[in-house]
C-alpha cells in the first residue's frame, strides 16, 4: 500500500479527534465497524475482522480471550464468539502480541500447523495487527486481500502498523469513555440507592425515636404509677379520717340534741362533758386542713397525669412551635422523678430565655435520656445540676451530674449507635444517638464534657428561631 494513500487517510485523525472527545462513546459498535471497514478499504482487501480482549471474563486455562465485534464479509452469527488466546490466527497473535503477514500454505510454518484447518491451508494473503495502547493489548485486527491481487508484504504490514497504532488509541480512548459511561451510571444508580436509603434510615429512624420513647415510658411506667399511688393514698387516708370525725362530731350532736334543751343541769354537764370529750373545737379546724390536703393530692396527680400527657404527645402534625424549655424540663423532672429521686438532689439554676421554635415532646425525649442517664451515673448519692441561659441567638440547656464519668476512649463513642456501657439489660444505646439526631433536626448541637470520678456535662445548644 503506497506511503500516500496513509496519509490521506484523514478518516482516522477525524476518528482520533472524536474518541478524544467521548463523542463516539455511545455508539462504539458503530465506530469500531467504521474502523475496520476504513481499514480493510484502505488496504483494498476483501475481509476483515476486529476483536477485542474480553476483561470481563478470564478464562484461567487459557489465560484470556477476544470477542469479535465487527466484521467484513463474514457471517454475521460470527460476531460476538469469543476467541480464547492461543486458538487460531487472531488467537495467535493475541497470545504473542505480534503482527503478522499471511502468505500461501500455512501448514508448512510450524507455527500454525496445528492452528489451521484444511480449508484454510492456503489462504488468501492476510496482514493481522495486535492492537495495543500503552503496551497493553487490547485487540486483534485483521485484513485478507482479494483473489488476484498482488499479495501484502513487509512494507505493507509496517505501514499499517503506523495506522494501526493510532486506531489502537482511538478504540482505547472509546472503551475508555464507554467505560467512564458505564462507572457514571453506575454512581448514578448509587446515589439514587443512596438517597433512598438515606430516607429509608430517616424513617426507620423516626420509628425508632417513637419506638425508644414509648419503650422509655413504659420502663418508668411502674415509677409513675409509685408516685401517683402515693397522692392517692393519703387522699383516701385523709378520707377516712374525716369520716371518722364526721362520725364523732354526729355522735356529739345526736347527744346534745337529745338532751342538752331538756334535761336539766345534770345533763347539761354531761353535755359539756362530751363536748369536751369529742373536741369539738378541734374537729372544726381540723376538717378543712383535710380538705384542703385532699384536694392538693388530687391536684398532684392530675399534675403528674398532665406531665405524662404532655410528655409522651406525638408531634403528629411535624410542625414547629413556640415552647417553653423551662417547663418541658419540669415535666420531664416530673416524669422520671422515680428514676431520679434516689439517686440525686436536683439544682435548678434558670436562666432568662425566651421560647424557642422547636418540637416540644422531642426536645422533651432528649431531657428525659440526659436525666435518667445522669442519674445512672451516680452510684450512690449525688447532684445533678440544670442551668439555662442565652448567648446570642441561641439558649443552652446544661445538664451536669456528680456521677463516675466517662472514660477519654469512650466519649467520642457515646452518640453512636446501639453503644452503651450499661449492663446488658439495663440500655438499648440509642438514648444519646436518638437525641444527637433531635439536636440535628432543630440546627442544633450537643456537648459532652466528662472526667472520670468527677461526673459529666452535657450541654443542648438551640437556635431560638428555627432555620429553615
Amino acid at each position: 500500500m503506497p506511503h500516500e494513500e496513509i496519509t490521506r487517510m484523514s478518516w482516522v485523525q477525524d476518528l482520533y479527534r472524536l474518541g478524544q472527545s467521548g463523542a463516539l462513546g455511545g455508539q462504539a459498535e458503530v465506530a469500531q465497524q467504521q474502523i475496520l471497514e476504513h481499514i480493510v478499504q484502505g488496504f483494498d482487501g476483501r475481509s476483515g475482522t476486529l476483536a477485542l480482549v474480553d476483561e470481563d471474563i478470564i478464562l484461567f486455562d487459557e489465560g484470556g480471550s477476544v470477542i469479535i465485534v465487527a466484521g467484513i464479509d463474514i457471517p454475521a452469527q460470527v460476531i460476538g464468539n469469543r476467541i480464547p488466546f492461543g486458538q487460531g490466527i487472531l488467537g495467535w497473535v493475541a497470545e504473542h502480541g505480534e503482527d503478522l503477514l499471511l502468505n500461501g500454505d500455512l501448514s508448512a510454518d510450524p507455527r500454525f500447523r496445528n492452528l489451521v484447518r484444511d480449508q484454510a491451508s492456503k489462504p488468501a494473503s492476510a496482514m493481522c495487527w495486535a492492537l495495543k495502547s500503552e503496551g497493553k493489548l487490547i485487540g486483534v485486527l485483521s485484513v485478507n486481500g482479494k483473489e488476484g491481487a498482488p499479495p501484502y508484504t513487509d512494507g505493507d504490514l509496517a505501514k499499517g502498523a503506523t495506522v494501526i497504532s493510532l486506531v489502537s488509541i482511538v478504540l482505547d480512548n472509546v472503551r475508555l469513555h464507554f467505560e467512564q459511561q458505564r462507572r457514571i451510571a453506575m454512581v448514578s444508580k448509587m446515589n439514587e440507592d443512596f438517597m433512598l436509603a438515606q430516607q429509608q434510615i430517616a424513617q426507620a429512624q423516626d420509628q425508632l425515636l417513637q419506638s425508644d420513647k414509648m419503650a422509655s415510658v413504659g420502663q418508668l411506667a411502674a415509677g409513675v404509677a409509685h408516685e401517683i399511688n402515693n397522692p392517692i393514698g393519703f387522699v383516701y387516708s385523709n378520707l377516712g379520717s374525716m369520716e371518722k370525725y364526721l362520725k364523732d362530731i354526729f355522735e356529739l350532736l345526736d347527744v346534745y340534741e337529745g338532751a342538752e334543751a331538756a334535761l336539766p343541769d345534770a345533763a347539761r354537764a354531761e353535755v359539756r362533758r362530751a363536748k369536751q370529750q369529742k373536741d369539738l373545737a378541734f374537729l372544726r379546724e381540723d376538717v378543712p386542713m383535710l380538705m384542703k390536703e385532699s384536694r392538693d393530692g388530687i391536684t398532684r396527680v392530675k399534675k403528674i397525669v398532665q406531665d405524662l400527657k404532655d410528655f409522651s404527645h406525638v408531634d403528629a402534625q411535624d410542625e414547629w412551635q413556640w415552647a417553653d424549655l423551662h417547663k418541658g424540663l419540669n415535666s420531664t423532672l416530673n416524669i422520671v422523678w422515680n428514676e431520679i429521686k434516689y439517686h440525686a438532689e436536683v439544682k435548678k439554676e434558670y436562666g432568662e430565655i425566651p421560647e424557642v421554635e422547636c418540637f416540644p415532646s422531642q426536645l422533651n425525649q432528649v431531657f428525659m435520656n440526659l436525666l435518667v442517664n445522669a442519674a445512672h451515673a451516680i452510684p450512690d448519692k449525688g447532684i445533678i445540676t440544670i442551668r439555662t441561659g442565652r448567648q446570642g441567638e441561641e439558649v443552652f440547656i446544661r445538664i451536669a451530674d456528680t456521677g463516675k464519668g466517662i472514660p477519654e476512649e469512650n466519649l467520642k463513642r457515646v452518640f453512636d449507635p446501639f453503644f452503651t456501657t450499661k449492663p446488658v439489660g439495663k440500655g438499648t444505646g440509642l438514648g444519646l444517638s436518638l437525641s444527637y439526631g433531635i439536636m440535628q433536626k432543630h440546627n442544633g448541637r450537643i456537648e459532652v464534657q466528662s472526667e472520670v470520678g468527677k461526673g459529666t456535662t452535657f450541654t443542648l445548644w438551640l437556635p431560638i428561631k428555627h432555620l429553615s
